[in-house]
């Protein structure tokens, strides 16, 4: 395989884990609110009284431009010195979520320095960051590993 193509495969893996990160920040402090407020009222319908075909594409939009502003100095410093530890990207997506979550301040209202708000945000940053790490983080720096693959091969097509 080409220099450029696995390059190009590497780049389409991390688009995809950051977008399944994306879908799984917005996903977890949803489910846990729902989750949270069923077993204290009783009443399983909150999960349906989210707007989702008006609010959900627009807040994905939204958490995938604002968060790489965030994230994507932390996913460059991955890549480049091969960094593949699951605490790794945990503890960024943790980081990366606080600072989005308060940087945001009408979502967050009255509840930006509440513990239990910014124990959603860190839930749902280490979950995004597991998701990035298992679709794309245990590659990080595979370029590194592509250099030497394509010297091993070079040499032994020469010898």
């Amino acid at each position: 395989m080409s220099r450029r193509l696995a390059w190009l495969k590497r780049l389409a893996m991390m688009a995809v884990g950051y977008f399944a990160a994306v879908l799984t920040s917005i996903l977890v402090p949803v489910l846990l609110i729902a989750l949270l407020e069923g077993i204290e009222d009783g009443n399983w319908s909150i999960i349906f009284a989210f707007d989702w075909l008006g609010s959900f594409p627009l807040a994905v939009l939204t958490v995938m431009i604002g968060a790489l502003l965030i994230v994507g100095p932390a996913l460059f410093v991955a890549e480049r010195f091969s960094l593949r530890g699951w605490f790794y990207f945990a503890a960024t997506g943790a980081i990366t979520s606080i600072a989005f979550g308060v940087s945001m301040p009408r979502s967050a209202g009255s509840f930006v320095f509440n513990p239990g708000f910014l124990g959603f945000l860190a839930t749902a940053g280490i979950a995004a960051g597991s998701v990035y790490w298992l679709l794309a983080g245990r590659k990080s720096g595979m370029r590194r590993d592509l250099g030497r693959d394509l010297g091993q091969d070079l040499g032994q097509d020469l010898g």
